[in-house]
Order: structure tokens, then sequence, then C-alpha cells
């Protein structure tokens, strides 16, 4: 679902079943390997561990940068027709300095940044949401409560999902507990003291939002899910630099709005079709990756609604 929502924003098409398919098995493969071996990079700090990439890990990124190519090729071609999107305007743009456009290589390079970290993150963070709700019937009751006040039985739409303070802390909170993403790199741009540390100039620094997010000293309550925290009433209570799921600073990610909006949506209207139930709850175990993933599939039942469209 969201791997064909974040295809129409940049290439306006959608992406058919078999090719999210595809994309998801090739990005899981990649995941896990990688992760692997940035462990290991950080761990031994062996100049070849941050270079040598498995065979799976090159043929999870040709099948992915296939994918990108094919949707990218059409618009290539002699009468491709106008278009209004992440992939027109990265076509059109012009390097400021050089005057140069983006290569065809580049182009997929960069659209397929897009692509990646427009789904995966979201999906991985909704799945964790719809967990989460499954254990707390009273944050669903909340939501629908929230949704029915703005709504009533009509359709819930893009405006709608900017006006729904607590399905947004939900879906915060769910980022608290599970942040999209493990570790942030950083290089110091000078010599500092972090904590009693010397930092020299140029030191790769990872930043783990997990334990920043689960610090006691930081949160009351840190390991209880608490929507309220982001109550527009609390919000103003989180110390700056304790809560980052899209990073921090002028690198934070560019699609954070974005992936607010598309996520309030989702939750608003599958709550509010339907229930949810975990079929193993004290099974579930996340993994840390590139992505915060269950170490398992969750298996869930969903029912439909009595009554709801």
């Amino acid at each position: 679902l969201t791997a064909d929502v974040i295809t129409r924003t940049i290439f306006s098409i959608p992406l058919h079943e078999g090719a999210a398919r595809d994309v998801f098995e090739a990005f899981t493969v990649f995941e896990r390997q990688v992760a692997s071996v940035n462990v290991k990079a950080l761990l031994f700090d062996k100049p070849w561990s941050h270079t040598t990439q498995p065979p799976q890990v090159l043929e999870a990124c040709r099948r992915i940068r296939a994918h990108i190519d094919a949707m990218l090729a059409p618009r290539f071609a002699h009468d491709a027709p106008t278009y209004d999107d992440i992939c027109a305007a990265a076509i059109a743009a012009i390097d400021p300095v050089t005057g140069e456009r983006f290569t065809r290589e580049e182009l997929v390079n960069e659209l397929g940044v897009f692509f990646l970290a427009g789904h995966e993150t979201s999906a991985s963070v909704l799945t964790w949401v719809f967990f989460l709700l499954s254990q707390r019937p009273e944050v669903v009751h909340r939501i629908r409560a929230e949704v029915d006040a703005l709504c009533g039985d009509g359709e819930i739409t893009i405006e709608h999902a900017k006006r729904l303070p607590f399905i947004k802390a939900v879906f915060k909170e769910t980022m608290r507990l599970y942040p999209p993403i493990t570790f942030l790199p950083r290089v110091a741009l000078r010599d500092t003291v972090l904590g009693g540390r010397k930092i020299k100039r140029g030191t790769m620094l990872m930043i783990a939002p997990w334990t920043i997010h689960r610090h006691q000293g930081l949160w009351k309550d840190p390991e209880l899910f608490d929507p309220d925290r982001f109550s527009p009433e609390r919000e103003q209570e989180i110390l700056p630099g304790s809560f980052l799921p899209f990073g921090w600073g002028p690198r934070v990610c560019v699609g954070a709005a974005f992936a607010t909006l598309e996520a309030s949506l989702f939750i608003a209207r599958l709550t509010h079709r339907y229930d949810f139930e975990a079929l193993d709850p004290s099974r579930v175990r996340p993994a840390a990756r590139l992505t915060t993933r269950p170490r398992h599939e969750i298996m869930m039942r969903v029912r439909r609604r009595p009554g709801s469209i």
C-alpha cells in the first residue's frame, strides 16, 4: 500500500502487485545483509568492511534499480506526456553552479532513495501502529471517536487527515517506541567533547534513536505506549533533540510531513473500518536493521466492523 502511494507520488503511475512484491523481497535481502555488514564495520572498523558487499546485496540492488529504471524510461520517449510530479522535477532540475542536469544513472539513484525511504519506513511504522492498537482497545476507541466527530459517516479525506491530532499523536508515539530508522550517521565538523569524550573532526558518529527515545532521563515511563505525550498540551514538554524519528537539523527527512499525513489517513480509514487482533502478541519482537522491523511476521486477524463502509 505504501509502495503504491510513493510510486504514484514520484511517477504518477500505480505500482503493480508483482513489482511491489519483488521490490519488497529485494529490499528485505538488502536490509538484512547490509545491517550485518555495518555491524561488523562498527565492531572491527576494517576499511574493507565499509565497501565490500555480499553478492546477495548487489543482486538486490540490481533488482530494485531495474524497477526504478523501468518506471523512469517512458519519460525519455519522444512523445512522453507532461507530468507534475517528483520525477518530472528531478529531470528538469539544473545545478545552479555547473548548469548540468542529472544523468540517467543519477536519476535512478535519487528516485530510488525517494522510493525506498518513502515506502519502507512508513510500512514499518504502520505495522507497529496496528500491532500496538491491537493491544490497546481504549486507544482505538479514541481514534474512532475523533474520526466520527470530524467526518461522521462521510469519506475520510486528506483534508480531514490534517485535523486529527490524536491520530497524529498515536503515529508519533509509535515512532518513539519503534523509530523507523535504527541509526543516523553524522560526521563531526570540528573537534568537540560529547559526554566527556573527545571527538575529533571527521569522526563518524552513529546516533541511535531507539536508545534516546527510551532513555529514562528524557522520558517518563519510556516503555509505556502513551500517545498523550504528543498531545498539544504536553508536546511542548518534550526536550529538543530527544525525539528523532526523522532525524534532526538541516538534514531532517524531506518526507516527514508527507509521511505523517499519509500515516494519519491510513490509520483513520483502516481503524474506522476494521478491527485488528494480533494472534500471537507474545512472539512479537523488534529487529534492528536499517529500519525497525518485527523479527517475525506479525500475524493479525482483521475483521470488518459491522456497519462500516
